[in-house]
């Protein structure tokens, strides 16, 4: 942990704020008129995952925190734990599925690569790839002809989460998914 001026943070790194570990989302400075600069700053917080907006000027002094990311590879879910492997070492951990946000659960597939956010030795965050690729395992068939419109509807993929896709998807498609917020990315090979 070091002490640094808010102005040599950078996007992705956590610092101690409120006595909380929060992580730079985004930032950028602004001036306006004859006012001093300051930077509008974005902080996750590192464990509950909500995003806040805070104002800093760039000489307030902020305590920096040293975070190591570690790849895994996540392997299956038991009771409430998440079961990952260390590629490199066959090691498996187990991590609690409260350290992946909620909205991200239903998008954990075997076999995935995965990043594991860690605090000297102790798991912090799991954070997931910005998108997946998933088979479809139940899509409803769309109205025949009913392609006046931008027609969505809801699919089950292969982990049982439900989300909202194109009316031309079908049964056995493979699709990509971005794990923030289930938003349908296309279809694979296209």
């Amino acid at each position: 942990m070091a002490n640094m001026k808010m102005r040599d943070v950078k996007v992705g790194e956590a610092i101690m704020y409120n006595n909380e570990i929060w992580v730079i989302f985004d930032r950028h400075e602004q001036t306006r008129g004859n006012l001093r600069t300051y930077w509008q700053v974005k902080l996750k917080h590192l464990e509950r995952g909500n995003v806040v907006e805070q104002r800093f000027s760039p000489d307030d002094n902020v305590e920096k925190i040293m975070l190591n990311r570690q790849e895994y590879e996540y392997l299956y879910k038991d009771g409430d734990m998440f079961v990952v492997m260390d590629p490199k070492t066959f090691e498996q951990t187990f991590v609690s599925e409260t350290l992946v946000p909620e909205a991200q659960r239903g998008f954990m597939v075997p076999n995935m690569k995965l990043s594991l956010l860690k605090i000297e030795e102790r798991v912090v965050q799991v954070e997931l790839p910005l998108v997946i690729e998933v088979d479809v395992i139940d899509a409803p068939e769309g109205a025949r002809g009913d392609t006046a419109t931008s027609v969505t509807k809801l699919a089950t993929i292969e982990t049982g989460a439900e989300v909202r896709v194109p009316g031309h998807i079908r049964k056995g498609d493979k699709i990509k998914i971005r794990t923030e917020d289930g938003e349908f990315r296309g279809r694979v090979g296209q």
